[in-house]
């Protein structure tokens, strides 16, 4: 039996062996690698799709539009990026790094619009008090506590 590529679908490729599909395997591009290390490199802030395209071209890449998104979606489906839309964006998601695969808490600056992971004991306890005593499961990946930092507050 010989193998072969088929064809692409929805950036997928499809290996073909005879009649019968055998594997499939995702197509990783130079424009998502470039997504994520965009990301990668800028891991203590958050960013719309919008603001990545545009930083990649002016950098000379040539990524289209479209790329960026799906890139960006598929960054979040495998859980390297985290999506937000935080209300002071008209509704455009905003995506961070995210640098650890375990569920957590986030504050942000309302100054500044600094963002910042809160993976801690105490922050696990105040979930588990939420979900006990108040009968609500928190979204931790949506949940972002608002306030003022410490460098804004000087």
């Amino acid at each position: 039996m010989h193998y072969c590529i088929l064809k692409y679908e929805n950036g997928f490729r499809f290996h073909f062996g005879g009649s019968k599909m055998l594997e499939r395997r995702e197509y990783k591009t130079k424009q998502k690698k470039a997504v994520q290390a965009f990301f990668l490199e800028r891991h203590e802030r958050c960013f719309t799709a919008e603001e990545v395209y545009i930083h990649l071209g002016n950098s000379g890449m040539e990524v289209g539009r479209t790329t960026v998104y799906r890139s960006i979606a598929r960054l979040c489906g495998e859980g390297t990026l985290r999506r937000y839309i935080p209300p002071d964006t008209g509704n455009a998601a905003c995506y961070q790094y995210n640098p650890c695969g375990n569920p957590h808490l986030h504050i942000r600056c309302t100054s500044c619009g600094g963002l910042a992971h809160v993976d801690c004991e105490e922050a696990r306890a105040f979930c588990r008090h939420i979900a006990s005593h108040h009968g609500f499961a928190l979204d931790e990946g949506q949940t972002i506590l608002m306030g003022r930092c410490k460098q804004c507050r000087l």
